[in-house]
């Protein structure tokens, strides 16, 4: 029997866990009912049990909800449908991944204040949030454990940012459980608090069955060490291994909790403590903390960025697709590019990332945009970020009654007028894309404006849709837009007079060489290193910009 916790084998005979000590006690698959191993039948929900191995749940803990009982019942359509479409693909395959435990601190005394149907109904809500948070970043759970939960990011559906994803996601449950406890403790008198813990290694992935139920094994201890940063949680605390840490450092404040040890490890493990996300940074301004690589080999299209804004400057304004796989320079190009106009004269450049996760999150970019060119932030209240609204829009005379309802709306903010709130929401994105369209084009009257929309190729639809709004808009404009995507993405504006493509290329073996001396401060490099680095024409090394 495996362990819940620990993934750990144990015999089929074993009532503990022979690793972590964890009770093991088969379950019904369907509800979560504890059964008897020779039940032929559930005796709460009926189910067949015969040719259907019961899961090992931790005891004591709630009935789980039948909600819970299935990953396909659970998991939200378009999760399902990415997950059975690539099953076959990842099946055996190993692959990185980054695994959350959850826990509620000291359920087995919240249970012996409550009745039993108080406690399910209370697990219930719990189950209901922490999966939202989940899948909101395409997580997957991939069990549920009496008064915790076990998740995955990276597999089965695969990101390269699953690390991010998931510390993401474990502060969001956080804080969505915040408001859960303050109800609690108001109306119950109960503490609930949960312990996350987070850990990033190999698994190799199983068999993907029909209901979306997935095999998997740990390669070396990568679910144990997760289980054990769950462990050493404080209530409410979201804990990292040492493996998250070093993929998330930079994005997210952390705060180093020292050493522990953790069985089978001959070496104690750093622990550090997730506190909150540090905004919508890129790799590149993390990077930049530790120091960016020389710029080579891109002098050309930065020459055609200059040669675009020239003409954008003069009022012809102009739209640069820039092209390239990830890692490639993109946001390097734009940050040289960004570096030699300043000084020369006023230019309003204003930024907005589309980020992998926010594909369903409405007008993100635009509202990104929008929250670095009034300089909001977010422990900004709603009044000082309707003060900083009103004084960017003062420049508008008259016109800003017209369009400052309309950005504070998107703002999520009160627009000052009850009618943007029951308009029809049809109507109201038109009045939306006519205010933000309004705003731009009369600040590009005052100077040049560098519009930046990055990756492109994750930007959620409402965005996408003003995008073509707005492009037609441009040509009289002293207006420079750029957006970047990698090669796969259709752009939705089609074909222009005043559109252009800049298609960015791995470097030669020269520039790779020149690039790698500079980032290493080394004039020469041994023949050995120059093989490894050139050693293909397109190799990761050579592309890789930043």
């Amino acid at each position: 029997m495996r362990c819940p916790a620990c993934q750990h084998d144990n015999a089929a005979s074993a009532k503990f866990c022979a690793e972590c000590g964890q009770k093991l006690a088969p379950r019904c698959p369907q509800c979560g009912a504890e059964i008897a191993a020779s039940a032929k039948f559930c005796d709460q929900c009926g189910t067949a049990l015969v040719g259907t191995p019961p899961r090992a749940q931790p005891a004591p803990g709630p009935l789980i909800d039948p909600r819970f009982a299935s990953p396909e019942s659970y998991t939200p359509n378009h999760l399902a449908e990415k997950i059975l479409k690539g099953r076959s693909s990842l099946q055996g395959e190993r692959k990185q991944v980054t695994v959350l435990f959850a826990d509620v601190s000291g359920f087995t005394a919240i249970s012996e204040k409550l009745d039993p149907e108080e406690v399910h109904r209370m697990m219930n809500r719990a189950f209901e949030l922490m999966p939202a948070e989940i899948h909101r970043f395409e997580g997957t759970v991939n069990q549920f454990l009496g008064d915790g939960l076990m998740a995955l990011f990276g597999a089965p559906i695969a990101h390269e940012d699953h690390a991010q994803r998931a510390v993401h996601a474990a502060l969001e449950m956080q804080r969505a459980l915040g408001e859960y406890r303050e109800r609690l403790s108001r109306e119950r008198g109960i503490d609930f608090r949960v312990r996350l813990g987070l850990n990033t290694g190999l698994v190799v992935v199983g068999a993907i069955g029909d209901n979306l139920r997935m095999d998997y094994t740990a390669v070396g201890d990568t679910t144990n060490l997760a289980a054990r940063m769950q462990q050493l949680a404080e209530p409410g605390q979201v804990v990292l291994a040492e493996a998250t840490h070093r993929l998330v450092h930079g994005y997210f404040e952390t705060r180093p909790l020292g050493t522990v040890t953790v069985k089978n490890r001959q070496e104690p493990v750093a622990a550090y403590e997730a506190l909150r996300a540090r905004g919508r940074l890129t790799r590149l301004d993390v990077q930049a903390e530790r120091g960016l690589t020389p710029f080579v080999g891109r002098e050309q299209e930065l020459a055609l960025l200059d040669r675009a804004y020239a003409q954008a400057r003069q009022g012809h304004g102009q739209v640069v697709f820039i092209v390239g796989e990830a890692g490639m320079g993109k946001s390097r190009l734009l940050l040289e590019f960004r570096q030699g106009l300043a000084g020369k004269e006023p230019v309003t450049w204003v930024e907005g990332r589309c980020i992998s996760f926010g594909a369903s999150i409405a007008h993100l970019p635009i509202i990104d945009m929008l929250k670095r060119n009034f300089r909001l932030e977010d422990t900004d209240s709603e009044p000082e970020i309707i003060t900083k609204v009103d004084r960017g829009l003062a420049f508008m005379g008259g016109e800003a009654a017209g369009v400052a309802p309309f950005l504070k709306y998107l703002l999520s903010v009160d627009p000052g007028d009850p009618q943007v709130a029951g308009m029809d929401p049809h109507e109201r994105r038109s009045r939306i894309f006519d205010a933000l369209r309004l705003l731009t084009l009369q600040g590009s009257q005052r100077r040049p404006i560098v519009m930046i929309i990055e990756d492109l190729h994750w930007i959620d639809k409402a965005s996408e849709e003003y995008l073509k709004f707005v492009a037609d808009s441009l040509a009289g404009a002293r207006l420079l837009l750029i957006m970047t995507y990698r090669p796969g993405y259709a752009q939705p504006l089609g074909d222009r007079s005043y559109h252009s493509r800049i298609t960015l290329q791995p470097l030669n073996e020269a520039e790779s060489i020149r690039m790698a001396s500079g980032a290493l401060a080394a004039s020469d490099l041994p023949a050995e290193a120059r093989a490894l680095i050139t050693r293909t024409p397109s190799s990761p090394r050579a592309a890789r910009i930043s």
